[in-house]
């Protein structure tokens, strides 16, 4: 006897928001439809498409990071923590990471994932190999601007995912920028991380997104808002070194934002959970933390939308429940082939 669960709420998708149901057999969801359930629905609540993690590193998973540590002990190229770590890991140990990351992401209802993949080439095979499923922004690992390794990383990713603009040459930058927009593939950046950085200039590269911008000013983010150029923020993550995720303020300017749980080391690829730190962000900055539901789907399809990175996260994916306030909270992960459902609270 199969087992059925059915689920009617507001679905949220690249369209928007609309009044729904789904209907699923033994956790594959069989019907989706609009309107009315034509069966009693067991949950109500929101029900939320595949939802892409926009800024992941998931190599370093399975590093334990020591307490007490600031961010550029940490994460800062080229003998960050995270940078040392990377170098001397055994292949099979990172592809176990990233195999890892990518099982936790799916069973938390983010099939795809966008990553800022260190390790040049190789280090995006690792990860093209350990989960098809992602959309992967390659980083060079030559101290000057290599055209033909820049090939070789796009012949296997979807595009560029750089560092800072502080940490690299200008000149660099823009060759790299370059390259990706000839071929109209992804190019993005960490920006005003840990300290405020010429916008200016990163604009002028006409990136796909960037990606922090905790130290940015006001109008740093309504230049970003103005050129349509979307903020990822990871709120987890920015707390985590006493930063703040711009988000009262990047609502007020217009600015595009959406969501990311960064280094894996730093805490699961749970996007539902990193919604509810962006709501909590929210409110407490003066902002409105419904739009935290708009940051987990309408954006990051926005986003991708524009490149071919497009085509690794518009398949059928998880598709995840959550359960207004007074709904029944049933299961934790029932599993289909590539459609499962999910339901969760946060």
């Amino acid at each position: 006897m199969k087992d059925i669960l059915s689920a009617e709420g507001t679905i949220v998708d690249a369209h928007g928001q609309r009044r729904g149901w789904v209907i699923a057999e033994d956790g594959l969801v069989s019907e989706i439809g609009y309107g009315d359930c034509p069966v009693e629905p067991d949950v109500t609540g929101f029900i939320v498409r595949d939802v892409v993690n926009m800024h992941t590193h998931c190599a370093d998973y399975g590093l334990d990071v020591p307490p007490g540590l600031s961010l550029e002990e940490l994460v800062a190229p080229p003998d960050g923590l995270k940078h040392r770590y990377l170098r001397s890991a055994s292949r099979t140990d990172l592809m176990g990471n990233m195999g890892r990351f990518a099982a936790a992401s799916s069973g938390r209802g983010s099939e795809t994932f966008v990553d800022f993949r260190e390790g040049g080439a190789e280090g995006c095979r690792m990860l093209r190999e350990a989960c098809p499923d992602a959309v992967i922004l390659g980083r060079p690992t030559s101290p000057e601007f290599d055209p033909d390794e820049i090939d070789e990383i796009l012949s296997v990713a979807d595009g560029i995912g750089i560092s800072s603009e502080s940490d690299m040459d200008h000149r660099y930058i823009e060759s790299v920028a370059d390259e990706v927009r000839d071929r109209r593939m992804v190019f993005a950046i960490h920006v005003s991380e840990r300290v405020r950085e010429d916008i200016d200039f990163v604009l002028s590269l006409d990136p796909a997104f960037v990606v922090h911008m905790c130290e940015a000013t006001d109008d740093d983010i309504a230049k970003c808002a103005e050129a349509e150029v979307p903020i990822v923020v990871c709120p987890t993550s920015n707390r985590y070194f006493g930063r703040e995720p711009p988000v009262a303020r990047a609502q007020a300017l217009g600015a595009d934002l959406a969501l990311g749980t960064d280094n894996g080391m730093l805490c699961e690829p749970d996007m539902f959970s990193e919604a509810a730190v962006f709501a909590e962000a929210a409110s407490s900055q003066g902002g409105d933390p419904s739009d935290c539901i708009r940051a987990l789907t309408r954006v990051s399809c926005k986003i991708l939308n524009r490149s071919k990175a497009n085509a690794r996260a518009t398949g059928p994916g998880p598709v995840t429940i959550l359960p207004s306030p007074d709904g029944d909270e049933q299961g934790a992960v029932m599993r289909g082939d590539r459609i499962r459902l999910n339901i969760r609270r946060f």
